[in-house]
């Protein structure tokens, strides 16, 4: 049959720049429209963390550092919508065990989470999101696996069970659907156990057990064939998977009429488009108006052919599309929707980084000096923000396949549904076979930033009202109110830093409501509130609860796996002697000596947000038993065991007598109270938190105490709210009348990166520096000429030295680059 040409684009709609085009008024104008509204009104924000090592391992003890890079819109512009970042520390039970709030400038920012010593081995998750992301019905959460080892605690940890009883394999139609009598190309995605990709091989047969294709994987499972499917004939699939196991499948039926769409990147400069109609279809809508839509990075081009020929085609140069996914639709003469398939097209419009440092291989503890280089596809010198991570890389060899990257998340892993098995292997060095491979996940994967269906139909969820507002500022706010709940109004009301040096006034509403807006602070700065009430009456100061974080969904359980090569850095730090061990970065397990399997206890499957875990207390109360009570301290009373309450406060009977303690003239000494793995402090009364929204009351004694250090010494209660639970993260207490001091939450300051220094004429330092994290530097800028420079001091391991920059500009190019040296 002859294929037909397209013509040129005949519509071509920017939404980037908000120019639309009129189409007049046909059925597609709605859905464009409604397109329209959603890019404009809904801003979709995405957040990315490059961490300080490629690999997602840590040892209890040490720092995990980060920058976060928050973008906006389908070109990943650093966001001007958000200027707070919430990043969270989750554990294996779906609890947030720390929470820090970032400033972000221009979309930037860096924090860090020090992870205690005592740290129980494990799988844990770092998260990071801003309100607006909140609005999105499937929000761009950015949600990542870190895998904690110990130096007390070497051995592995327990296996995740199997996710299914046997290998799966689906099979995925090019464009959604086959057709009789039309040549179609199908995708398939064979899983394993353990919810990775499995090889497989076979053959497709027909009912009359006639060969029509062979099934052979290229990729972690995933590969395609081609064959016509025929009249009235039912398909097959006899399958070996790489396990031995075998299956036999069937695919999905034909369809007697419709049509497909076939979509080839082979060719790197252009992308090839292809609408076939098969005999029946054909003949019932001949001449009837199509509508092909390629929806790429916020833009439409929009074609609307006749059906003037069984075989219609398109080629689309690629020069005109930003690397990224193309989706392209088929819609009928009255927008129904026929067929859909995704596209990737990588051009070469990334940041072109360029490192260099000044030898070619260094001594241990030598200074090495580097500098970066920044240009954007035109060659021009480009001006961004960057942060460097260097890595010994001699300890754990580093599969730049399976690392998350700044592309390979904000172009690749956030849009596709589903697990995107080692994302980084369609950009580390792009060739035909990973283009190949890039197109089989494609067709095995989706992505929908919409529906056409519900655009045309006026789905309300695409018009939907903003739930969360950009958060721009931190406030400090609550209200003022006799003992017997009236509202003290007009009230003149002063906020000052103990510190020094921030003096700010506010006068109470008619309600008694006050409001310090944009104070800008750090989390731990201690203020005084004075109010100056007329009436002479007592005021009692409520501040404003914050708003309930985002509930916890539960993570995917293929990341979740315990990454071995955390153990490996563990024995390296135990043991302090330099070497060399290696092991897959992908690996759930690692022999050691005396290895052992740690399962859990029975009974500790209950949520905690201890730092140690659940299974670390020595008596757990369940807040289903306490919720009716008048109070928290009331509803503990005689319940948790060996600990009494004055005017809430919780301490231990047999804990440590101090004078003046708990407002009488000696007295116990408090507890340390932690809320939601936010340590609260001492001599806090538990009745600042209602009955209802407590889950789990963990009382700590003794060895389980000591996890908090000095400030566990007379006992930890620790509370883990409900999911969804209001909780006033602002603690006050009334100084004097009429005068209170707080500790608001504010904005995380992160701390240094800490590396010696070994210049010469400095004493000699003998202690042995196997540092795992040579360098992070999460603040480098090129400047107008697109260069940056920093130095640094070796370890005493020996070997390759791996040099990783990520950043962006500020119109959004990303870039990524690696550099190694070695050291002798």
């Amino acid at each position: 049959m002859k294929r037909v040409l397209l013509a040129a684009a005949i519509f071509v709609c920017s939404f980037q720049t908000i120019a639309f085009c009129q189409t007049g008024n046909d059925v597609l104008s709605n859905g464009v429209s409604k397109l329209k509204s959603l890019l404009t009104d809904h801003i979709i924000e995405k957040a990315y963390l490059h961490f300080d090592r490629p690999y997602p391992c840590y040892v209890a003890g040490e720092v995990v550092y980060f920058k976060a890079y928050v973008t906006m819109g389908e070109r990943h512009e650093p966001s001007a919508i958000s200027k707070i970042l919430h990043v969270d520390m989750i554990d294996k039970n779906d609890v947030v065990m720390h929470s820090i709030a970032l400033q972000l400038t221009n979309g930037i920012g860096w924090g860090d989470f020090g992870l205690p010593d005592t740290l129980q081995k494990g799988s844990y998750r770092i998260r990071a999101y801003t309100e607006w992301m909140r609005n999105d019905e499937h929000p761009y959460f950015f949600d990542q696996y870190i895998s904690v080892g110990s130096v007390n605690n070497v051995d592995r940890v327990a296996e995740n069970t199997a996710q299914a009883l046997k290998p799966s394999l689906q099979f995925f139609p090019e464009g959604g659907n086959m057709v009789e009598d039309i040549p179609i190309k199908v995708g398939f995605k064979a899983i394993g156990l353990n919810g990775l990709g499995l090889n497989v091989k076979g053959v497709v047969i027909d009912n009359e057990h006639k060969e029509v294709a062979k099934i052979n994987s290229v990729h972690l499972g995933m590969g395609t064939f081609g064959f016509i499917p025929e009249i009235g004939k039912t398909y097959k699939a006899m399958v070996t998977f790489a396990d031995g196991s075998q299956e036999s499948i069937n695919l999905p039926a034909a369809e007697p009429k419709g049509t497909t769409l076939s979509v080839n990147t082979d060719d790197p400069a252009k992308i090839s488009i292809e609408i076939r109609a098969n005999k029946p279809f054909y003949k019932e809508n001949l001449n009837k108006q199509l509508n092909l839509v390629v929806y790429y990075g916020g833009a439409l081009k929009r074609y609307t052919p006749k059906l003037d020929n069984s075989i219609l085609g398109l080629d689309l140069p690629v020069n005109t599309l930003p690397t990224g996914i193309v989706q392209v639709t088929l819609l009928s003469e009255t927008g129904e929707q026929l067929n859909e398939r995704l596209a990737f097209i990588q051009n070469p419009d990334l940041l072109n980084l360029s490192i260099a440092a000044n030898k070619p291989s260094f001594a241990k503890r030598e200074n090495v000096q580097v500098s970066v280089n920044a240009k954007n596809k035109d060659g021009n010198p480009a001006a961004g923000s960057f942060s460097v991570s260097v890595i010994d890389e001699s300890k754990i060899a580093v599969d730049e396949s399976t690392e998350n990257t700044i592309l390979s998340y904000l172009l690749l892993s956030s849009d596709v549904k589903g697990y995107v098995e080692k994302p980084n292997y369609y950009f580390a060095n792009v060739n035909k076979d990973t283009r190949a491979a890039l197109d089989a996940l494609m067709l095995t994967q989706g992505y929908r930033r919409f529906v056409w269906k519900q655009l045309i139909n006026g789905n309300p969820a695409a018009n939907s009202a903003v739930a969360y507002n950009p958060e721009k500022e931190i406030n400090i706010s609550g209200s003022l109110k006799t003992k017997g709940g009236e509202p003290i109004p007009n009230c003149p009301i002063t906020l000052l830093s103990k510190a020094g040096g921030l003096v700010l006034t506010q006068v109470s509403d008619s309600q008694g409501h006050f409001v310090f807006p944009n104070v800008q602070f750090e989390t731990g700065t201690e203020f005084i509130l004075k109010a100056q009430s007329s009436s002479g009456k007592k005021a009692v100061l409520a501040l404003d609860k914050t708003s309930p974080g985002p509930v916890v969904s539960p993570g995917n359980a293929i990341d979740a796996r315990y990454n071995a090569n955390a153990d490996i850095l563990a024995s390296l730090k135990n043991s302090q002697a330099p070497g060399v061990m290696m092991a897959n970065a992908g690996s759930t397990s690692l022999l050691l000596k005396d290895d052992k399997v740690i399962s859990p206890k029975s009974g500790d499957d209950y949520r905690s947000s201890n730092i140690g875990g659940p299974g670390h207390a020595d008596q757990v109360i369940k807040g289903d038993d306490i919720k009716n009570s008048s109070s928290l301290s009331t509803g503990l009373s005689g319940i948790a065991h060996g600990v009494v309450f004055n005017g809430g406060v919780p301490a231990l009977q047999t804990g440590a007598t101090v004078s003046g303690a708990m407002g009488g003239s000696e007295g116990m000494e408090p507890m340390l109270v932690v809320v939601d793995g936010v340590t609260v402090g001492q001599g806090v009364p538990l009745d600042l938190y209602s009955p209802s929204m407590i889950e789990t009351v963990e009382i700590l004694k003794g060895a389980n105490a000591s996890i908090y250090g000095m400030q566990g010494g007379q006992g930890v209660i620790v509370l883990t709210t409900r999911q969804g639970a209001e909780r006033d993260e602002t603690v006050s207490k009334e100084m004097s009348p009429g005068i209170f001091s707080i500790e608001p939450k504010g904005f995380y300051k992160a701390r240094e990166f800490y590396a010696p220094r070994y210049d010469a004429g400095q004493p000699a330092n003998n202690l042995p520096d196997q540092r795992n994290t040579i360098f992070w530097k999460p603040d480098v800028t090129t400047d107008a000429d697109g260069n940056a420079s920093f130095n640094f001091f070796n370890a005493d391991g020996t070997g390759t030295y791996r040099v990783e920059v990520e950043g962006i500009d500020s119109k959004g190019n990303l870039g990524m680059q690696v550099f190694r040296y070695k050291v002798q």
